[in-house]
């Protein structure tokens, strides 16, 4: 691997991490779920905006283009997707959080097959069956019979995230990473923009200090200059070597909540996270056949 590449994705596992904790941090504080998500996604569009004027991109052509696409990611992926992360990490630890989002590229697969028709050799369900006895072994800890309500929805989110990554795989063909990311923000942003007067009016009043207003805008940063380190990564190393750095994440999530959580894992947790990230290290490694039309 090169070293660039190398620099750019430890600091994209490290942001990915660290957002899960900040994220924990701010629901913590009691701030509404609603306007965090707006925050979140305006600060990020914002550092995208930047850059694709940069570019010299022209974002008013873009969206006019490419509008259908970019509403179904950004309703889907940057709206609902967002308030199910954070609804689900207000009742489950961000470590519990991260090892459960590592089975995306499960499902990824699963709706591939659907989708786009591809299909998986007959390895990829034991290695399926494997990671979701993992997940459970993380989520119950063995001192309970069902995970709780918290770590269910993220589980919901990772199989809304492996249906947008197969719908986006499409719209990448047409469009850049940065095009597609701003668009899908900006579509995002207005949608959680008009859904805070009707279920939040009073949301922004829960930010109780301007402490707390940073952390909220620190998560938005770490998250779209995530996104832009993982694909420039992405364009020198192949799709394997940078998907094996996702498997840092919930190491490094781990690792930080302890520091700043106090998050725990026991001896049940830990095995079942090494079965997750023993089966996110095996799925990228199969041979997908990919459909004849």
């Amino acid at each position: 691997m090169k070293p660039r590449s190398l620099i750019y994705l430890s600091i994209y596992a490290t942001m990915i991490a660290t957002g899960h904790i900040l994220q924990k941090m701010v629901l913590n504080h009691g701030v509404d779920q609603f306007v965090f998500a707006f925050l979140r996604i305006t600060t990020g569009f914002s550092l995208i905006s930047i850059l694709l004027l940069a570019k010299k991109h022209k974002p008013v052509q873009v969206i006019k283009k490419n509008f259908r696409h970019f509403f179904v990611l950004g309703v889907f992926f940057s709206g609902f997707g967002i308030l199910l992360k954070l609804w689900g990490l207000s009742y489950t630890t961000a470590t519990n959080a991260a090892f459960i989002m590592s089975l995306s590229s499960m499902a990824v697969i699963i709706f591939a097959f659907f989708l786009l028709k591809e299909t998986a050799p007959s390895r990829f369900y034991a290695i399926a069956a494997m990671m979701i006895g993992g997940v459970y072994l993380v989520t119950t800890g063995g001192k309970q019979l069902l995970p709780h309500v918290g770590d269910l929805i993220i589980l919901g989110l990772v199989f809304l995230i492996g249906f947008m990554r197969v719908y986006g795989k499409k719209v990448l063909e047409t469009l850049s990473v940065i095009e597609t990311a701003w668009g899908r923000s900006l579509v995002g942003m207005t949608f959680l923009g008009l859904l805070i007067p009707v279920f939040s009016p009073t949301g922004f009043s829960t930010i109780p200090s301007f402490p707390v207003l940073l952390l909220v805008l620190s998560n938005g940063i770490t998250f779209s200059s995530s996104i832009i380190l993982f694909y420039k990564a992405l364009q020198v190393e192949g799709a394997s070597n940078t998907g094996m750095f996702a498997l840092l994440v919930p190491v490094l999530t781990a690792v930080l909540g302890y520091l700043f959580l106090a998050e725990l894992m026991n001896v049940y947790q830990v095995i079942g996270g090494i079965i997750i990230l023993g089966g996110s290290f095996l799925i990228p490694r199969l041979k997908i056949k990919q459909a004849n039309f």
